[in-house]
């Protein structure tokens, strides 16, 4: 049987390891309008355009954040969680990117039915998607421009984009991250125009 004093250090114990456990954070890709190159001549153009798959390297399926330490080491965190499965909230907010810039094409994410089919569709294929606190942040792979009704690829344009992270933490890595998506959009815009 316990006494008082030893059951006193235990609850003593168990608050203080309670209190010094850092809480899990969950991040989202934000779909804000910064930077967005509205297109209106190719928006008129495109009636439609699916965007998806995104195809996500096996190092990124997860739900903890990759965090660069160097060049040659990234640590998966425990600490820092997307909010979702990543290859959703890309999704989410590079549509939501694409919208903003092609305002009167009806933009769409995988999976649709087939009556609904997109003139064009958009298929991402990421290597690296991840970011150093206080240096940068990357996204690297390609995007396919592929015809919606046949799939017939129309145009494969690599992807090699970087922010800057200025301040430290997470947080300031995962806003450069969504800057980076923007960017990415900006380019599948200008790629767009060119589009037969």
């Amino acid at each position: 049987m316990l006494n008082k004093k030893t059951v006193l250090l235990l609850a003593l114990s168990l608050t203080l390891a309670a209190c010094s456990s850092t809480p899990t954070l969950y991040h989202t890709l934000a779909a804000g309008s910064a930077g967005a190159e509205v297109a209106s001549a190719t928006s008129q153009r495109i009636k439609s355009l699916g965007v998806g798959p995104i195809n996500l390297p096996t190092l990124l399926d997860r739900e903890g954040m990759v965090i660069r330490k160097d060049t040659t080491t990234v640590e998966v965190s425990d600490d820092h969680l997307w909010g979702g499965q990543l290859e959703d909230e890309f999704l989410s907010a590079l549509s939501q990117q694409l919208q903003l810039r092609l305002p009167a094409t009806r933009v769409q994410t995988i999976p649709w039915e087939t009556s609904q089919t997109p003139q064009y569709q958009v298929v991402v294929k990421l290597d690296q998607f991840d970011g150093m606190p206080g240096d940068k942040a990357a996204l690297r792979g390609l995007w396919q421009l592929q015809a919606g009704d046949d799939g017939k690829i129309l145009t494969t344009e690599p992807v090699a984009l970087e922010r800057k992270v200025t301040e430290p933490g997470v947080d300031a890595v995962v806003k450069a991250q969504s800057t980076l998506v923007a960017d990415l959009a900006n380019q599948i815009v200008r790629g767009l125009a060119a589009a037969p």
